[in-house]
């Protein structure tokens, strides 16, 4: 956490009344600690960003996991009826299908 700047104010605005808070600017930040002063350089962006969208859920992906799924669960229940798979059956949410 950067330490405050008493030479700086901190640039938010309250969403209530619009007035601008008046507590200082933490070191090379444009607002307070209090409204997450963060200096652009720790701020992680593009692929390091935890929320970052990389395509490998896509809607095809998802219809072929399931898809696959299915037939895994079809398989399991033909072994364990013919008698070729005892022991607990897996744990989880079956597809439906």
């Amino acid at each position: 956490m950067p330490l405050p700047n008493l030479n700086r104010q901190c640039t938010v605005r309250a969403r209530s009344t619009g007035n601008q808070c008046l507590n200082p600017a933490a070191f090379g930040c444009t607002s307070c600690r209090y409204h997450g002063a963060r200096r652009r350089e720790t701020v992680k962006a593009g692929k390091d960003h935890p929320q970052f969208k990389h395509g490998e859920r896509t809607q095809e992906a998802i219809e072929q996991f399931r898809s696959k799924m299915l037939e895994l669960q079809n398989i399991d229940t033909i072994a364990r009826t013919v008698g070729v798979i005892t022991g607990p059956k897996t744990k989880g949410r079956k597809q439906a299908g």
